[in-house]
């Protein structure tokens, strides 16, 4: 059968099968340090505890959300779920502490459901899909 395709065919194969390789490379090295991808998570020990000053910190992690989202996109269905997995506490700290009350300042609360947004949209789903 690939002696019946064209040249540009076989290397647009070629091509699709290289960039796939290169993407499962990519998750392979970062799923076990997704989470420190966040300047939030490396910042957290040297912070005060969360509401006694205001943090910048979502604002900073948006970036890292816009690159996961991404990475959603292109991935594949165990790669998504690998993603989720390894997400999972960062999205329900960030939904529990815009949604309970945590953050009171209206302007970082919604920036943090934006933020989380941003990765569950690319998955279909959305922040106020979560049952707290």
């Amino acid at each position: 059968m690939a002696s019946n395709l064209s040249p540009n065919m076989r290397r647009h194969l070629t091509l699709n099968l290289l960039r796939q390789s290169m993407l499962d490379l990519l998750y392979e090295q970062l799923t076990p340090h997704f989470s420190y991808l966040f300047p939030s998570t490396r910042l957290a020990s040297v912070l005060p505890p969360l509401g006694q000053v205001g943090h910048p910190t979502d604002i900073i992690d948006q970036p890292v959300w816009q690159f996961l989202a991404a990475l959603a996109l292109h991935a594949s269905p165990e790669q998504q779920q690998l993603l989720v997995a390894a997400l999972r506490e960062k999205v329900l700290e960030n939904v529990t502490s815009a949604n309970k009350g945590w953050i009171t300042d209206e302007e970082s609360r919604r920036t943090k459901l934006a933020n989380v947004n941003l990765f569950l949209h690319a998955l279909g789903l959305d922040s106020s899909q979560i049952a707290m």
